[in-house]
């Protein structure tokens, strides 16, 4: 079979057999499946969300002659194939095993890749004496499905906190977190391959003290891209992220004369007399907002023209550093 037959074989499988009951269990990582070949492209472990298994032994064979013939032009580039309705994603480290995922099309990639990394590491390490026999005992990895669903279960969540932020959030480096990163090796090279130039850029800039929001503005890159940035760092435990809460240091006479001391338009001003009882430090920027139905940058740019007269609370957001 050639690869355009491989592919229409691909889309095929992919479209027979998908229910609306497969997507809910899929989740919202997006993986359908997971596998491990060894080096000579044999499966050794098989893990499926579904319950039904598309990467087949034909799919494993394709894959380990195109990673053998992206290793021999070093070539090391080519670590996904995209077709209708699926993508795989897969890593190999050296000449050891190849791990392939199986997701929905339109996944975030930089996010299950970093999975990926993650399980792989794993089951290498957990399996380091079985996968140095010259014959496998495949029964012998069958328990590793348990660790797949558990980290599955973990980092879901992680994505479901993080997807769900606004671009008014306090990203901090969990310093001692990316330092063993670092230390721990290959880190460094996975963030700049992922993230590209703009990822070292936006990791330099997360002091602890600035929103997205600011960052895009001092950096002139998009909140997007940024975000992207922080999931992908939030979902490794490398950051903690705190959710920005104004509140108003004085509402009285003083603070009225302030008012008119600055000029405040007329629609400022009664944006920010409806908006007084409501930012008492505890409500996050985006609620109190919501609450006034005004989008979160129209309440940010008043806000910011009172200067000192606004202090901002951060409130850390839960579920996102603790172990899998």
């Amino acid at each position: 079979m050639d690869v355009s037959g491989f592919m229409r074989y691909l889309k095929d499988s992919s479209e027979s057999g998908q229910t609306q009951g497969d997507s809910v269990l899929v989740g919202k990582l997006g993986v359908k499946e997971f596998m491990v070949l060894t080096a000579g492209g044999s499966p050794i472990f098989h893990y499926s969300v579904t319950d039904e298994r598309k990467l087949d032994e034909l799919l494993s064979g394709f894959l380990s002659a195109i990673t053998s013939f992206a290793s021999e032009f070093g070539e090391k580039s080519i670590q996904s194939l995209t077709f209708e309705g699926s993508e795989l994603l897969y890593e190999q480290f050296g000449s050891d095993c190849l791990f392939i995922f199986l997701v929905e099309t339109g996944s975030s990639e930089n996010v299950l890749r970093a999975i990926l990394r993650e399980l792989s590491k794993r089951f290498l390490t957990r399996y380091k004496t079985e996968l140095g026999m010259e014959i496998p005992v495949l029964d012998v990895f069958m328990d590793f499905e348990n660790e797949v669903r558990g980290v599955f279960t973990y980092y879901e969540g992680v994505l479901l906190v993080t997807s769900s932020l606004s671009s008014f959030v306090i990203p901090q480096v969990m310093r001692e977190n990316l330092d063993e990163a670092i230390q721990s090796g290959g880190f460094l090279d996975e963030f700049h391959r992922d993230m590209g130039g703009s990822g070292n850029r936006i990791l330099s800039a997360i002091d602890g003290k600035t929103s997205i929001h600011d960052m895009s503005r001092n950096l002139g890159v998009a909140d997007e891209e940024i975000s992207k940035v922080v999931e992908y760092l939030a979902i490794r435990g490398l950051l903690k992220i705190s959710k920005l809460c104004p509140v108003i240091k004085e509402n009285d006479a003083r603070f009225d004369a302030y008012l008119d001391l600055i000029g405040l338009p007329n629609k400022d001003y009664q944006l920010l007399d409806r908006a007084k009882s409501l930012c008492n430090g505890t409500r996050p920027l985006v609620e109190v907002s919501e609450r006034l139905g005004v989008v979160p940058e129209r309440l940010y740019e008043v806000l910011e023209k009172l200067g000192d007269e606004v202090n901002w609370n951060f409130i850390e957001v839960t579920g996102l550093v603790e172990e899998p």
